[in-house]
């Protein structure tokens, strides 16, 4: 008569979980080497283009030596991509201290009263649909020229994800937590603070982390609109292109890229800080 084998052998040859195999350096090279390979790509891409154009047009794709002799090689480029840079993520920050207040205020709203969404969630987006450019004009009369329409321009840009997600987040909770806590007497901001908000947050960081990647591009957008004063990267790019500077142009667009993408992984991160514990959106691996 055969016996089984026990059940303990089975297990010890069964293969480990692949995320504990590859440990913190796998999952190191996890994280930066698909987006390495696709910016491979994009360059080679941008690099067989540029074969392509005629002999007196290459000047407008400047290659990788053009940009590091004429832009990034050169010390006051550098210091002028630094400082820019600086104004651009003044105007953004400051830009999304103004729509994530305003945005979770509007969620809040709308997910009090079915009444309050109907009334409000079309306005919302209508707000969101017109074109920048129409309403240029009429900033430029009521404010003027300064940093304060650059900085609602980048509100109107960021705004429009935060109320949306948090509101479905909100939506989401379970209906038995909601229950539970108006049978034991709480008001409706307890349970909001203490029920929904908690439970919406991952939803809410959604948003977040949408309206940080449009903040810079939102700034640089609204440079091209308002060029009094001191400018910052979307000024760069435009008078790089009067100049027909064209590595200086391609050097602030790539440090403007470079700078979304930060602003993105700080709110990512912070994100994950707040949630890897008790929440899956957090990101961390079991």
């Amino acid at each position: 008569m055969t016996q089984t084998q026990p059940s303990s052998n089975l297990t010890a040859h069964s293969p480990v979980p692949f995320t504990a195999e590859r440990g913190t350096l796998g999952n190191l090279l996890m994280l930066l080497v698909p987006p390495l390979v696709l910016f491979g790509m994009f360059i080679l891409l941008y690099a067989m283009v540029r074969a392509n154009l005629e002999p007196h047009r290459q000047f407008l794709m400047p290659s990788g030596y053009e940009l590091w002799d004429k832009a990034f090689g050169l010390s006051d480029v550098r210091w002028e991509l630094l400082t820019r840079s600086l104004t651009t993520l003044g105007i953004a920050l400051a830009g999304l201290c103004i729509s994530i207040p305003v945005g979770i205020l509007l969620g809040v709203i709308m997910f009090r009263a079915t009444i309050l969404e109907r009334a409000m969630f079309p306005n919302i987006v209508a707000f969101q649909s017109i074109p920048t450019l129409a309403i240029i004009p009429l900033i430029q009369t009521a404010l003027g020229f300064g940093t304060l329409p650059k900085v609602l321009i980048v509100a109107k840009f960021t705004m429009f994800a935060i109320p949306i997600t948090l509101l479905l987040g909100l939506k989401s909770v379970d209906r038995g937590i909601i229950n539970l806590f108006r049978l034991q007497g709480a008001s409706w901001r307890t349970t909001l603070v203490k029920a929904c908000f908690p439970s919406a947050a991952p939803a809410l960081f959604a948003g977040l982390r949408i309206a940080a990647s449009l903040a810079v591009i939102s700034a640089i957008v609204s440079e091209l609109f308002f060029l009094a004063g001191r400018g910052g990267l979307g000024q760069m790019i435009i008078n790089s292109k009067i100049d027909f500077k064209y590595e200086q142009m391609y050097a602030a667009l790539m440090t403007a890229t470079f700078l979304s993408v930060c602003v993105y992984i700080a709110f990512t991160w912070l994100g994950h800080w707040l949630f890897s514990d008790w929440h899956e959106s957090g990101g961390k691996e079991t």
